[in-house]
């Protein structure tokens, strides 16, 4: 039986068309195909490049002498007289005797009472106020700012105002228990704030100064010698070490310790280890393959990766020097005596308790053979800066690499899908005609059969399949 006569897009014409076009569309599915396997391998590298992005923040917080270093303070029972903020780059180990004799204290004054802290009763006029530093500032009061809360709120709402004010609740006057309070925001000598005279004038009530306290300097006692600090916050106590005073003990002395805090010397070591190990593992899971194992997505067998893990592994078996105890002990170190060596699995171990016992022995020395110019983390961060460079980097490279692949294969399907756009329109366009051919020669078929009186033999309908 032949071709029945469908409308255009349907039926065997349909099918027909659509045949050819999946057949056209094979190859674009074969490089989309490619495509996903190298936005995995992309995807994987990424991940790859993430944990040298990781390694090489924590070898930059630990390399050179002054990095390296962890510093902290103890107090002992100043503790609750004083709190301790170490700049570990500029800060010395060291031991003082402190004494806090005095707090700091900022100038202050209190108005006389009034019985309604809302109530506009001061009339018109200004507060002027002397600074520290000789020049005056004045702060002028309206009819509308002219209660205790109006020239508080004045006072706080203006952004170059030397003194903050509040309204203080005075019970020891029961009829009028407000009072108005001005502070200098800075305690200590220089920060002083000195009030000549409140000027108001047609005021429903007097308004004054009833007490005023002036400002002063921290006294402290430091291996026996008094100083003074113009603030209870002091960011150059010592140098590298700050402090902030809480509150006076005269006649307490405490000791003031700057230590070596080797835990957290530690802990760093430890994490150093730990971005080594995370590399090594990446590494070691890409080449760990059977006859089931899908390698196109992934690096097995990568040789970049290979050498980087034989790079590492090198680095880590190789000796640092050092200058132990004295200058004139020189010698060369290796990790393992510091707690750091391979296991049976091939991972990196960190025995803590050991790393801790060598710095507690020869700090120095061992942050000369970790830390130094010379030393382990500085070695292992040229080796990462070579790879990560930016350029011409392996890993750079390697992923550009990746990413124009992607880009070429990106461009392959966009040209295919062109041509297939075209393909399709010109089949379609071609079934088109023959369609209207063979929708004619039905007409001329059934013009033919009911003139020669139906017959089934003609040549017409035998062409057609009838």
């Amino acid at each position: 039986m032949g071709l029945r006569f469908d409308p255009m897009g349907g039926g065997q014409f349909k099918q027909a068309l659509n045949a050819i076009i999946e057949a056209e569309k094979q190859p674009i599915k074969s490089l989309t195909a490619r495509k996903e396997l190298e936005q995995s391998r992309l995807k994987l590298f990424s991940e790859f490049k993430g944990k040298f992005t990781t390694i090489q923040g924590i070898l930059d917080s630990v390399t050179g002498y002054n990095k390296f270093k962890e510093l902290k303070a103890e107090l002992g029972d100043g503790s609750q007289l004083m709190d301790v903020r170490i700049d570990k780059e500029k800060a010395n180990i060291g031991s003082w005797e402190v004494e806090v004799k005095e707090l700091a204290e900022r100038s202050s004054m209190m108005s006389n009472s009034f019985s309604d802290p809302n109530k506009k009763v001061l009339g018109l006029g200004y507060i002027s106020m002397q600074m520290g530093n000789g020049e005056n500032q004045d702060i002028y009061v309206t009819q509308d700012d002219s209660s205790l809360y109006g020239i508080a709120n004045k006072i706080n709402t203006l952004p170059d105002a030397a003194v903050k004010a509040t309204v203080l609740k005075d019970s020891s006057d029961p009829d009028k228990p407000y009072r108005l309070v001005l502070s200098a925001k800075k305690d200590g000598a220089e920060n002083e704030v000195k009030f000549p005279q409140l000027y108001f004038v047609d005021g429903e009530e007097e308004f004054y100064i009833d007490r005023d306290k002036g400002a002063k300097n921290a006294v402290l006692g430091v291996d026996g010698f008094e100083v003074e600090l113009n603030s209870n916050e002091s960011p150059d106590f010592l140098q590298g070490v700050g402090v902030q005073l809480k509150q006076a003990k005269p006649g307490q002395k405490f000791t003031f310790n700057i230590k070596a805090d080797h835990a957290k010397v530690t802990d760093k070591v430890k994490k150093v280890v730990d971005g080594v190990n995370s590399i090594l593992d990446f590494i070691n899971k890409q080449n760990q393959v059977d006859e089931k194992s899908d390698t196109r997505g992934t690096f097995a067998g990568d040789t970049s990766l290979q050498n980087i893990e034989f790079r590492l592994r090198n680095l880590m078996h190789e000796g640092f020097g050092a200058h132990f105890n004295n200058e004139d002990s020189f010698k060369i170190i290796h990790l393992s005596e510091l707690g750091i060596e391979f296991d049976k699995k091939g991972s990196v171990t960190f025995k803590e308790e050991a790393f801790q016992k060598a710095l507690e022995k020869d700090f120095d020395g061992v942050a000369e053979a970790v830390s130094g110019e010379k030393g382990f983390v500085s070695q292992l961060k040229t080796v990462m800066d070579g790879y990560t460079q930016q350029g011409n980097g392996v890993l750079s490279s390697r992923e550009k690499g990746i990413q124009s692949r992607i880009k070429q294969i990106d461009e392959s399907i966009e040209m295919k899908e062109r041509n297939l756009e075209k393909k399709t329109q010109s089949l379609t366009d071609q079934f088109s005609r023959l369609q209207g051919s063979l929708n004619n020669m039905q007409k001329q078929q059934s013009y033919l059969s009911a003139t020669l009186g139906g017959s089934s033999g003609s040549p017409i309908s035998q062409l057609l399949g009838g």
